[in-house]
């Protein structure tokens, strides 16, 4: 199931609001730096596709499909940007750039990407396999403003 950008943002969001306090839109909408009927517009709609729903007190809370949508969603972030900044990317630069690939990335190259990061944590020093000449493993990541992921195999 390919959810839309925005649906997963949403998710995400309240799930990691929820792991700090209770969820309002006030607060959905100041973490995602949109207005309150903005956030309350895509809360209908979100409530309407089954995603979550609110109590009582107005307060949100994610139904069981979403929340382990939200939860991979997260994970994937996690991962990118760990990845990231291990390069050498700045926290702010590397969580951006982790918000646009987690949406980017097919479960597949996803799962690659984790396997390489995981394992590169005990055998190389984060930023080595950049250096040509000096890297154990010949080739270099490279990513684009679109969150593309290119490789290129070195001599």
């Amino acid at each position: 199931m390919k959810l839309r950008r925005t649906t997963e943002d949403y998710l995400k969001t309240i799930y990691l609001l929820s792991q700090k306090t209770e969820v309002h839109g006030a607060y959905i909408a100041e973490a995602l730096g949109v207005s309150k009927p903005t956030v309350s517009v895509s809360l209908k709609g979100l409530e309407k596709e089954g995603y979550l729903f609110l109590d009582d007190d107005h307060e949100v809370h994610l139904t069981r499909l979403s929340q382990k949508v939200a939860q991979a969603t997260y994970g994937r972030h996690q991962t990118f940007q760990t990845l990231l900044e291990n390069l050498g990317v700045d926290g702010k630069t590397a969580a951006a750039d982790a918000c646009r690939m987690e949406h980017a990335v097919s479960p597949e190259s996803y799962q690659a990407l984790k396997e390489f990061a995981e394992g590169q944590k005990s055998t190389v020093h984060p930023h080595s396999f950049f250096h040509r000449n000096t890297a154990p493993l010949q080739y270099y990541l490279l990513f684009d403003n679109l969150g593309a992921i290119w490789y290129y195999t070195g001599d």
